[in-house]
């Protein structure tokens, strides 16, 4: 096989042949959580929609009683199998959920997805901006207090949407902002893509659907034994039709849905059912070790329990690694541990490192970013070295018409550095984790092009900005 004629076969090999610690998802962590079974047959196991297998968007068979035995295990009522991630999830929520022209109450740091599910379905976006931890450079949940108020200044508002958990692992307080919600008689959306597995351990937190969601969204492959672009969407009482969203869903679905995909599910729900609670139960005590043997090493830290008011749970399978006392951005920490130490987390920011650590992980491997990380602080401490500080998520920008006028207006590009006063006619910000700094309809601001060159600088990506620095504004 001539594999320097194809790019992406040859980028593939070559990651596999370096043995990197994948400390990333998906979060069967280069088929660890697979049986070997499923593995040897991946290219038998791509079928299409013969008999005996059944239709996703029309389940009467083998799909539907894994569908149905999904639904048991993460508590809904009715849980569909998705195959384009967790983004087709939230799309099918809020176009379920909102009827063209109306508004949704979101908080500022939302994903990408949700802006762009707005613009498709013609809803406005009513931000609440979440709280802000100066000191440790933090966005963290917004409170039932802003939900509240946000609520009563908008009562046509169809509801409320929440990013619970977020990248960090930090929880909103899902159950008391449901009580808020549905006694002013809305729909509770909740993107918890990062907490698939919370179902499956009473160590970790409850999944929203248990404190109170009406339909909220799970990222198979962020956490589970599952491949990458799978998740599931659950639903929870009448508020919101189930007919209506599988229509949806039949929309923003591919038509040709993979059952490689679609088994990977139903094993993920298999495996995490019958062997789930035994093994995060040992990731959880096995992340505790390496949380305190980190506390040795001065100058890095990893929260082991939430300090905000406003986060009444962290996910403590979420690995979140702070390198500003050892002078380190987490850009450049990451390329360190990558190049050096053989690890590969799975985002890294200003300050901040994330390691995603699943029950597919070996106890060698959780050990690894021990050893890593103490040789980091080692061979690679910059004294006075004081690593930016973001303003990520503290404002919320401009806003001069919807997401969906702008989007749909007509455009130009111009340098990002000459587009203070324009209008975004995309969506703007850094990935991971895909928070937008500006949407479209939003007015750029001098700090906002700062931020974003200072991140772009520092070694993070962004999106909506092409190579040569240029984005979309509108044109009017």
């Amino acid at each position: 096989m001539k594999k320097e004629q194809m790019p992406l076969v040859q980028a593939l090999f070559q990651y596999i042949e370096e043995g990197i610690v994948r400390h990333h998802m998906p979060g069967h962590k280069g088929g660890q959580g697979f049986c070997q079974e499923i593995l040897t047959n991946l290219a038998q196991m791509d079928v299409t929609e013969i008999p005996g297998m059944d239709d996703l968007h029309n389940a009467k068979g083998a799909i539907d009683r894994a569908q149905r035995l999904a639904a048991k295990a993460f508590g809904s009522h009715h849980s569909w199998f998705l195959v384009n991630g967790s983004t087709s999830g939230i799309h099918a929520m809020i176009l379920a959920a909102c009827p063209p022209g109306s508004s949704l109450i979101v908080p500022r740091n939302c994903h990408k997805s949700v802006i762009n599910a707005m613009i498709m379905g013609d809803v406005s976006p009513i931000y609440i901006l979440p709280q802000y931890d100066m000191e440790r450079g933090l966005a963290t949940q917004i409170t039932p207090a802003a939900v509240k108020q946000a609520l009563e200044s908008n009562p046509d508002a169809r509801g409320v949407l929440l990013v619970s958990p977020n990248y960090y692992g930090m929880c909103a307080d899902v159950e008391e902002i449901a009580h808020i919600v549905h006694k002013k008689d809305k729909v509770l959306l909740v993107d918890e893509a990062h907490g698939a597995h919370f179902p499956f351990n009473l160590k970790l937190p409850s999944s929203a659907g248990e404190l109170g969601a009406d339909l909220w969204v799970h990222s198979a492959h962020k956490t589970l034994p599952s491949f990458t672009q799978t998740a599931y969407l659950h639903l929870k009482g009448q508020r919101i039709n189930k007919d209506r969203v599988s229509q949806i869903l039949s929309i923003g679905q591919t038509s040709s849905p993979s059952y490689i995909f679609m088994a990977s599910l139903d094993w993920a729900r298999y495996f995490m059912c019958t062997q789930g609670q035994d093994l995060l139960s040992r990731l959880i005590d096995k992340l505790m070790e390496v949380r305190e043997l980190l506390k040795i090493d001065p100058g890095i830290n990893s929260p082991i329990r939430s300090i905000w008011p406003e986060v009444p749970a962290l996910d403590p399978t979420r690995l979140v690694i702070d390198f500003k006392e050892l002078g380190l951005t987490g850009y450049q920490a990451e390329k360190i541990l990558r190049q050096e130490e053989g690890i590969q987390m799975e985002m890294s920011d200003h300050r901040y490192g994330i390691f995603i650590c699943t029950v597919a992980d070996t106890q060698s491997q959780l050990e690894k970013i021990v050893q890593a990380c103490q040789s980091l602080g080692k061979n690679h401490r910059k004294e006075g070295n004081d690593p930016f500080t973001l303003s990520v998520s503290r404002e919320i920008p401009k806003q001069m018409m919807s997401p969906r006028q702008a989007f749909y207006s007509k455009r130009g590009k111009i340098p990002l550095i000459e587009s203070q006063g324009r209008i975004s006619a995309s969506t703007i910000g850094a990935y991971p984790p895909g928070i937008p700094r500006y949407c479209p309809g939003e007015q750029i601001a001098k700090e906002g092009i700062e931020e974003l060159l200072l991140i772009q600088r520092g070694g993070g990506n962004l999106f909506g900005v092409q190579e040569d620095s240029y984005v979309d504004v509108v044109i009017e």
